[in-house]
């Protein structure tokens, strides 16, 4: 079923119209009668001028302040999120030290984080995002479905809460190495609503509302959510971005406090697009990079090849939509669509506590719902037409022809189309003729031509050609979550919060994925190419090598379904003595996770040439006779389980100054990625010997900090170290020195050569600090100076393996492989900076000038990342560093204005990249080339805001 988010808002706001009557009539009420006494609260203003006041919910089960936590917490209000203007979650998650977002550079969704030096395996395995204490969806690492699909913070989030490591792996699933929560707004005693609406300089246009507040005299609502249009942060040259949320909340409490109970409703339907790899190019170097000598990018020197950094993309109007043909016939794929989640979120929740001090407490959550996938990823083979166009006709014509030619394959359509076949003794002809005498002989076809599919017209020598890659993928997904826990207070040496727990989950996973091969050229407004063989005077010779674009249109993939079902069981003390000065927080977890995987991978490469169409004719094209259709079933059943323990302390010499330590050791069961791609199948044979795979994922962790909070000045410094001890992998490589190795023209067919399973395992040991500091200086009143530095050297243990490579003549023909043997031992994980800084000064002139005007800026910097592990090719991306500035204006108490600049000085810089190879040269032979994911270029984005 497809929901309308248009239909929603609308919805959503006669119902906010229908209830702001109830919410003034239950305020007048309340007003009129006996107030209920309230515990004392902390409002967000205390808070900022009172950092030891910050009250946290997350990874405690009783509220506590973040000076007497017994872990490492970070937290950010719903004003300062306002303020920072995260273009995404993972532009969001920045702010808090220890996490690298490899700057939110693919759009607003599905882009990658990592947490003190984790392994970076793509979007959130190791930082499930939590909403009011339960997960979004089950699984935080899903193929296809980033775990912040289903985020969107607006003006209902009130904060966001991150905790590494320590309690966050008791009390939460997958809780390896951060839990993020982000904590939605609900009602208070008074009426109170927003309403703010957002434009930027790339057609960007934003409207957010809410409105909450009591319904009656023990409950309370709120409602509210975004909707928003974009022509994307990049020139797509559509609509990029378009879509919304919807959520809302009903809260009981009663009279004496003691009973609550809870019902909230989240509607998103949005879709974002998905900005990938651009191609690059770097001054020539002649070898590869080494562990000893890297190839190291300098910034200055980075050149683009026709696609601009700043603002630029491989999608436009002219490849938005393209044909993909597969077991459901033919079908149009629109980049429009991007990643796209269309989910319902319903939760319950509620708690009591009994005369007798117990307390029971509930959570149940259930999502459902679809995310589509629609993204282009760059080919790294960009070269002018006239290689490019060369290549294809040596690669996609010659070399299929000739070892059909060779095999005596006489029907094979790419020879019978593009060469002569002799009319008899064809194969007595064919037999061991070399290459160049079955060209020179029997070629119709003297090369291969492109016309842009828009209007016909022929590519000129003077464009770049490059192959894109569309991932298209189609995801069912459900998700059931039930916390339920019992607690009960007493006294032994001091105070006891016991807290017993279950949890129970079960979650749906059903991608279907599928890939194709685009030609395109290399422009700010890239233009789909169709391929077709020619002879020497231009005119067409047998089929097109293409098919709108396509060269295969449909091209490997899979279709999954996936059923996880899982228990867990955990405990948790929180003890606090000697005066409430020492509190340690004591516990363990368990769970288990049965798992039900059938996978159908997309390898039954079969020929759709439409009945009727003559094979190898100018009415037929090769890209239908190799679709890729889904095979047998490959099936998993399994079950898995995992404990965890921690042991955290904190001991408080003064209102402001306090110790924590914190050891844990944590565990990770097998990921949607791990299930799906059947890695933690029951017995795995190597080396001729079956052998059982290590499925749970370990880090022990230990952390020592102190923490000093005071209205003027803040410090909370931290040291921790990380040893994760990953699940076994498995790597296949090709036996090419094995006799059942086929041939054609001398060159081995590595996919005939049978499989080499290698058992490996790859950890990461991680030592670091984190410092936040923050410091309101007393002689200047309004002033701020905040921030925190990251500093870590986190190194991979193990991993070696053995891959094989091409080999390939001047003209980029395949003559033959080799192996190579890799180790990642001792090296920087991929992509992980060890410094990373995070600087946010402000200065409010109200106090000193009486102006309502708030000046803030912002400067992130992020060290040198290495593109990979592995010790060939080794290839260092420079540091960067990233400034915003903004301004916040009250125009009256009610309306404020805020401008904000993103990345103010145009800064070039990539946030991931693809090892560079030594013999990929640019178009011109002159320098090396490759591909790497740009920051976004300057932007800027104004807000207007009302508030009652």
């Amino acid at each position: 079923m497809t929901y309308s988010i248009t239909h929603y808002l609308t919805r959503s706001a006669a119902l906010a119209i229908c209830l702001a009557p109830a919410l003034v009539y239950a305020q007048q009420q309340q007003q009129a009668a006996q107030p209920v006494p309230a515990p004392a609260t902390t409002t967000p203003a205390d808070s900022a001028t009172d950092p030891a006041a910050v009250v946290i919910v997350t990874g405690v089960t009783k509220s506590t302040t973040k000076k007497n936590a017994t872990f490492s917490i970070n937290t950010l209000s719903g004003e300062e999120i306002q303020r920072l203007a995260p273009m995404s979650t993972a532009d969001m998650l920045a702010n808090f030290p220890g996490i690298y977002s490899e700057g939110g550079s693919a759009g607003e969704a599905s882009n990658n984080i990592t947490v003190r030096g984790l392994p970076v395996t793509g979007g959130y395995r190791f930082a499930p995002q939590l909403v009011d204490g339960l997960p979004a969806y089950e699984e935080p690492e899903a193929p296809f479905m980033n775990n912040d699909v289903f985020i969107r913070d607006d003006l209902m989030t009130e904060s966001v809460e991150l905790v590494k490591g320590g309690p966050g792996g008791i009390l939460y699933s997958n809780g390896l190495g951060a839990t993020v929560n982000h904590v939605t707004r609900t009602g208070g005693d008074r009426l109170a609503g927003g309403y703010k609406v957002e434009y930027a300089d790339y057609g960007f246009l934003r409207q957010d509302a809410f409105i909450s507040g009591p319904l009656a005299p023990n409950l309370t609502g709120a409602v509210g959510g975004f909707y928003r249009r974009s022509d994307g942060v990049r020139d797509t040259g559509y609509t990029a971005d378009r879509g919304g949320q919807v959520r809302g909340n009903l809260v009981y409490t009663s009279n004496d406090r003691k009973t609550t109970a809870r019902a909230d409703v989240l509607v998103i339907n949005d879709r974002t697009a998905f900005y990938q790899n651009l191609p690059i190019s770097v001054p020539r170097f002649a070898n590869p990079g080494t562990p000893a000598n890297p190839t190291a990018i300098s910034q200055g020197s980075i050149e683009p090849l026709g696609i601009d950094f700043a603002h630029g993309t491989t999608a436009s109007q002219y490849n938005r939509r393209f044909n993909m043909i597969g077991e459901y016939g033919s079908r149009t794929v629109d980049q429009a669509d991007g990643i796209h989640p269309n989910f319902k979120m319903f939760t319950l929740g509620g708690s009591h506590e009994f005369a007798n001090g117990w307390k029971v407490s509930s959570g149940l959550r259930h999502t459902t719902g679809s995310n589509g996938f629609n993204a282009v990823f760059t080919g790294n083979d960009t070269a002018t037409s006239t290689n490019f166009l060369d290549a294809r006709y040596q690669n996609d014509v010659i070399s299929p022809a000739h070892g059909a030619a060779l095999g005596c394959n006489l029907t094979n359509v790419k020879l019978v189309g593009f060469f002569n076949v002799p009319a008899s003794n064809a194969c007595a002809s064919f037999a061991n003729i070399s290459r160049e005498d079955f060209i020179k002989r029997y070629a119709k076809a003297s090369g291969v031509a492109g016309r842009y599919l828009n209007d016909g017209s022929p590519v000129p020598a003077s464009a770049n050609l490059n192959f894109m890659i569309p991932f298209i993928a189609d995801t069912e997904a459900r998700s059931t979550s039930l916390d339920l826990k019992t607690q009960k207070s007493f006294n032994l040496k001091g105070t006891h919060d016991l807290t017993f727990g279950v949890y129970k989950s079960r979650y749906d996973y059903a991608p279907n994925f599928q890939q194709a091969l685009l030609v395109s050229d290399v422009s700010n407004q890239s233009r789909l190419v169709d391929l077709i063989a020619v002879d020497a005077q231009g005119n067409q010779v047998g089929p097109s090598l293409t098919q709108g674009g396509a060269i295969l249109p449909g091209w490997g993939g899979f279709v999954s379904k996936i059923r996880g079902d899982g228990n867990a069981a955990y405990l948790l003390d929180h003890w606090e003595t000697m005066g409430s000065k020492l509190k340690m927080d004591v516990g363990v977890r368990w769970q288990n996770l049965k798992a039900d995987v059938a996978r159908r991978d997309r390898n039954v490469i079969t020929d759709l040439t439409p009945a009727g169409v003559v094979p190898g004719s100018v009415q037929d094209t090769t890209a239908d006779n190799e679709v890729s259709l889904p095979g047998e079933a490959r099936k998993l059943k399994e079950k898995y389980h995992g404990f965890g323990w921690s042991i955290g302390g904190n001991y408080s010499f003064s209102k402001a100054l306090a110790v924590y330590g914190l050891a844990s050791d944590s565990f990770r069961l097998p990921s949607l990625q791990d299930l799906n791609d059947l890695s933690t199948a029951n017995l795995t044979v190597v080396n001729g010997q079956p052998v059982r795979v290590s499925a749970v994922e370990h880090i022990r962790q230990y952390e020592i900090g102190l923490r000093y909070l005071t209205r003027g000045f803040g410090a909370s410094v931290a040291t921790f170290y990380n040893n994760f001890s990953p699940r076994s992998s498995i790597n296949v490589y090709r036996d090419i020195n094995s006799s059942a190795c086929g041939t054609q023209g001398g060159v081995t067919q590595i996919n005939s050569c049978p499989e080499v399973a290698q058992l490996y395992e790859r950890g990461v040991q991680n030592i670091g600090a984190e410092v936040e500091l923050s410091w309101r200086p007393a002689a200047v009143a309004g002033l701020e100076l905040k921030g925190n530095v990251v500093m870590q050297n986190p190194k991979v243990n193990g991993a070696n393996y053995t891959i094989t490579q091409e080999d390939k003549d001047p003209q980029g023909i395949i003559t033959g492989y080799h192996y190579v043997q890799v180790s990642e031992d001792g090296r920087r994980p991929r992509r992980l900076p060890k410094v990373m800084v995070n600087l946010m000064p402000s200065f409010d002139l109200k106090p000193l000038t009486d102006i309502p005007l708030s000046l803030y800026g912002q400067y992130q910097y992020y060290g040198n990342r290495f593109s990979e592990a592995t010790d060939s090719n080794v290839t260092l991306y420079p540091s960067y560093h990233i400034i915003n500035a903004g301004a916040q204006y009250q125009l009256s108490e009610r309306w404020s204005a805020h401008l904000h600049v993103a990345n103010l000085t145009n800064q070039l810089s990539f946030t991931e990249g693809d090892p560079l190879f030594n013999d990929l040269l640019s178009p011109d032979g002159s320098r090396n080339r490759g591909v790497a994911r740009p920051l976004f270029g300057r932007t800027m984005r104004f807000s207007l805001t009302y508030m009652f």
